[in-house]
């Protein structure tokens, strides 16, 4: 009998967490910051980016997702972006993730952009806010495998994150 709980308990969390990433999934689908959306082409990203600088770090394989993996940073438009050109170092790159912060002034499909209230964040993602990963200082759409993390400092949207932060 306790054999049959453990795996049924098991069973539970596998599917809890299936469940999670396809809200994240589902989520991210229909959701852009201003346009700018996961999986996205590098030339794609000219509006986005327009003349400002960019640096660009070296291509590194990340073990957990057998990608490359090369990180964007767009200081003027508050943008970082996590750029991926699959199990190949070198070749055409794809958004996998981005962070808005700083300057960034591209709202969420709901309307919320850094500096939108705690509180607007909550009425717009309520619904498909993950309560066991959401905190004081940050609130989870979707999951941490796929989804929309709002940072709060002081009640106000500091930092948005879209992707996966856990593998």
């Amino acid at each position: 009998m306790k054999h049959i709980v453990s795996i049924l308990s098991l069973l539970l969390i596998a599917m809890s967490s299936v469940t999670a990433q396809e809200a994240g999934d589902d989520l991210l689908a229909k959701e852009s910051l201003g346009g700018l959306q996961l999986g996205m082409s590098e030339k794609a990203l000219a509006p986005f980016l327009g003349k400002a600088a960019v640096s660009k770090s070296e291509s590194v394989l990340e073990g957990a997702t057998g990608e490359y993996i090369q990180t964007w940073e767009c200081k003027e438009k508050g943008l970082t972006l996590r750029m991926s050109s699959g199990e190949k170092k070198k070749g055409p790159k794809t958004v996998s993730a981005f962070t808005a912060h700083g300057k960034c002034t591209l709202a969420t499909v709901k309307g919320i952009k850094l500096g939108s209230k705690k509180a607007e964040v909550v009425k717009a993602y309520g619904k498909v806010e993950d309560k066991e990963m959401s905190s004081p200082t940050s609130f989870v759409a979707g999951s941490i495998y796929g989804g929309i993390i709002f940072t709060i400092k002081d009640g106000k949207v500091s930092e948005i994150f879209f992707g996966a932060a856990a593998e």
